[in-house]
């Protein structure tokens, strides 16, 4: 797995607004800025997994879920969707105690517009 580069960052903005997910993702973004300390690592990952799981209803949304994560993982996207659930989850881990997500959700949130 690699660490996150910019071109992750539109990758995600792609999965938002597939999904529809920009008001979940605004949220969690100021959750974490108003945290003084250091969020806990495992809290941020598996929030983040939460908001994802939860507006990936939609199939175009899903399949640009697999798409970012299959660059990041450097693996193909039919890789990344026959993973197993937990190898699923622990993504998302991995990726928040590798990566300031705070600042990298930032910058997607600015892509996005802010509200």
């Amino acid at each position: 797995m690699r660490k996150l580069i910019t071109a992750d960052v539109f990758a995600l903005a792609r999965v938002i607004k597939a999904s529809g997910m920009r008001e979940q993702l605004s949220a969690f973004v100021r959750t974490l800025s108003e945290k003084d300390e250091k969020p806990d690592v495992e809290s941020v990952g598996y929030e983040a997994f939460l908001v994802m799981i939860e507006a990936l209803a939609e199939r175009k949304a899903e399949n640009a879920l697999y798409d970012a994560l299959a660059a990041i993982l450097e693996v193909t996207p039919d890789e990344v969707k026959t993973m197993p659930p937990a190898d699923f989850f622990k993504v998302f881990l991995v990726i928040s105690e590798e990566n300031d997500l705070k600042a990298f959700f930032g910058y997607v949130s600015g892509i996005l517009g802010k509200n």
